[in-house]
């Protein structure tokens, strides 16, 4: 039984999750100050009536907690998974929309590459096994669940999503409560202040955790990609001292529009206060602060320690681009990685689900002026607009 938005507290979540799971430890990492954050954004400033909030606070917050419990639980009946180095891997980021998420499942089909897939991320314990990867049950649970999602057709259409495909990060640290989605579905202002604040140390240990759980029975080259690692990537070095960054570049004026869109298809199917003009303005200063502040780190650690892609390159050319990253990596590239990389292209070309549909002036924005806010990075980095896509060979 759900409690009302008064009585609604952590502690009453935390023994939910105790009560669905059978479990009790939730490990050492701190994460309680999140989620009291959350709980009082909600309840004062979403907009929501209070019969909501609890229903919307157990849906954002429960699952999570859950997780946390297992995988803590799992750390302690196999000792092993403290024990696993995670090596050198392969992050990429930059603006959202830049490619990314292609980017990195080009990158995995290497073989012996290894990207988190979205349902040992939803459902990691016990922690998945090489063995079961394609056929694990838990795969089929999460489709349900991602195709029975609302307006499921319409978010497939702007970011591909499947239990067994590459996912970004936020999976793997969703768990600390430090979770930039919570500001995607909803206008919580406290909430917001409090995560450009949280302690990203905390937020990548948990991270490296999750990795160390995942490849524990299913070891790979890890190749990683979040947007969001702009916000942390001093903390990001720190954990993982030998990662191998990964920088994306496309043109702003399309970048950041397409971003404020995606986001705002989830804001406005959550929130009851969504203003697209508002809006806009929100999240596009939320993607600008975390490029200054992840060119600032670059600029402290220097340029040797990134490789910079160009969204035109990629998509010009997806085998040269990927052939490019692991060469600068020492990593060979052979026939059989040029055939994957060729074989996902042709099977998932832009538009497969169909269009993103949007404009720019929706959320008030004016594309030269866009590219005048974003100048100097765009004048750095050598990016231009968006070339046209090659036409498919015949």
């Amino acid at each position: 039984m759900t409690v009302s938005a008064r009585d609604l507290t952590s502690e009453w979540l935390l023994d939910l999750a105790s009560e669905r799971s059978g479990l009790s430890d939730f490990g050492d990492l701190p994460f309680r100050s999140g989620i009291d954050v959350l709980l009082w954004s909600l309840a004062h400033e979403s907009g929501n009536p209070p019969g909501r909030v609890a229903l919307i606070a157990e849906s954002l917050v429960l699952p999570a907690l859950v997780k946390r419990l297992r995988l803590v639980d799992d750390r302690k009946r196999y000792p092993e998974i403290a024990a696993q180095e995670v090596t050198a891997p392969i992050v990429i980021t930059g603006l959202p929309r830049t490619g990314s998420t292609h980017l990195q499942a080009l990158l995995a089909t290497r073989p012996g590459a290894r990207s988190p897939a979205e349902w040992e991320m939803r459902l990691p314990s016990p922690p998945p096994e090489a063995a079961t990867a394609g056929s694990d049950p838990r795969i089929a649970e999460v489709q349900r669940a991602i195709d029975g999602r609302p307006n499921a057709a319409r978010l497939q259409s702007i970011h591909p999503y499947g239990a067994r495909r590459p996912e970004q990060c936020l999976g793997l640290v969703d768990w600390s409560f430090a979770n930039q989605t919570y500001l995607a579905y909803q206008r919580i202002p406290a909430y917001y202040e409090w995560y450009l604040n949280a302690d990203q140390r905390v937020v990548y240990e948990h991270h490296k955790r999750f990795l160390q759980h995942l490849q524990f029975r299913h070891p790979g080259q890890w190749v990683l990609k979040w947007p969001k690692h702009l916000f942390g990537l001093d903390a990001l070095l720190e954990v993982y001292p030998d990662a191998r960054v990964v920088w994306t570049h496309r043109d702003p004026a399309k970048a950041v529009p397409s971003a404020v869109s995606f986001v705002g298809t989830l804001r406005a199917m959550n929130s009851p206060v969504f203003d697209p003009l508002r809006f806009g303005a929100e999240w596009s200063a939320l993607e600008e602060m975390g490029l200054h502040r992840g060119l600032e780190v670059r600029d402290r650690v220097g340029d040797e320690r990134f490789l910079d892609v160009q969204y035109n390159d990629l998509i010009t050319d997806p085998v040269a681009a990927v052939t490019r990253i692991y060469e600068h990596f020492g990593v060979s590239v052979d026939d059989e990685t040029v055939r994957r990389v060729d074989d996902f292209t042709e099977e998932n070309p832009q538009g497969k689900h169909g269009a993103h549909e949007y404009t720019p002036e929706q959320f008030g924005f004016v594309p030269e002026r866009v590219r005048r806010r974003f100048a100097a990075y765009t004048e750095r980095f050598g990016i231009e607009p968006d070339r046209p896509r090659p036409a498919k060979a015949r």
